[in-house]
C-alpha cells in the first residue's frame, strides 16, 4: 500500500488543484451575474423598442442594443462556463418591472421612457458595473470580461445620452411619426411659411382696398 500512497496523494493534490482554479470567489460569481443580467435585460428591452417605436433613430440604437448585448451575454456565459458558475435564466424583478412598465407605453411617451431608462440609467449602472468588476475582481478572466466590456458600455451611454436629448429637445423631426416634437416642427415651419404669403402678412393684405395707385390719374 505504500507504493500507491505517493501517487494518491499526487492525485488528490491535482484534483484539488483543478477544482480550486475553476472555482470562483462568490463576489466574482456575484459580479457574473450581475453582468448576465444587464445584458440580457438590454437585449430584452431592445427587442420591445423595435417592435413599439416608429423612431428610425430609436430603432437603429434598439438594434445596436440587441447585437452588442448579445454578444456581450455570450462573452459573459463562456467566462462562467470555464468558471463552474450557473448564471440566472431569467430577468430579476427590478428588470422585470421595467419591462413591464415599457410594455404599457406607445408612441412617444415610450421612445422617451425607453431611452431615459433602458438607454440612459441602465447604462450609467451598466458602466458601474463593469468598472467595479475590473478594480475588483479576484478571478483574472472576470477581470479581463470586464475590461472588454467597458469601452461598448462607455459608447452606449454616450450615444444613449444625446439621442434622449434629442427626444427631449424635439430634436427629432422627421425620424418618427409619432413624435410629437417633430410634428409640431413641421407643422410651424408650415404655418409661418403659410402666414407670409396669406392673411398673416398685414401689409399685403392692406395695399388692396387703399387702390391709391388707382385713384391718382382721377385726382390729376
Amino acid at each position: 500500500m505504500n507504493k500507491f500512497m505517493p501517487v494518491a496523494l499526487l492525485s488528490a493534490a491535482l484534483g484539488a488543484g483543478s477544482a480550486g482554479a475553476q472555482e470562483l470567489a462568490k463576489a466574482d460569481q456575484k459580479l457574473l451575474s450581475e453582468l448576465a443580467i444587464a445584458n440580457m435585460a438590454e437585449v430584452e428591452h431592445a427587442r420591445a423598442a423595435l417592435h413599439k417605436t416608429q423612431s428610425e433613430r430609436v430603432k437603429k440604437f434598439a438594434q445596436q442594443m440587441v447585437d452588442d448585448h448579445t454578444k456581450g451575454l455570450e462573452e459573459v456565459r463562456q467566462v462562467a462556463a470555464a468558471r463552474n458558475v450557473t448564471l440566472p435564466s431569467e430577468l430579476d424583478a427590478k428588470h422585470k418591472a421595467m419591462a413591464s412598465r415599457l410594455d404599457k407605453l406607445s408612441g412617444a411617451r415610450f421612445d422617451q421612457a425607453y431611452m431615459e431608462q433602458a438607454g440612459v440609467a441602465a447604462h450609467k449602472e451598466a458602466h458601474q458595473l463593469v468598472s467595479r468588476a475590473a478594480a475588483s475582481a479576484k478571478d483574472s478572466e472576470v477581470k479581463a470580461l470586464a475590461g472588454r466590456l467597458q469601452p461598448t458600455i462607455h459608447q452606449h451611454l454616450s450615444n444613449a445620452e444625446q439621442l434622449h436629448a434629442a427626444i427631449k429637445g424635439g430634436t427629432m423631426a422627421g425620424s418618427s411619426g409619432t413624435q410629437g416634437s417633430s410634428g409640431n416642427t413641421a407643422s410651424d415651419e408650415a404655418s409661418s411659411r403659410t402666414s407670409g404669403t396669406t392673411g398673416g402678412n398685414k401689409p399685403d393684405s392692406g395695399t388692396r382696398p387703399d387702390a391709391k395707385p388707382d385713384s391718382k390719374p382721377e385726382r390729376r
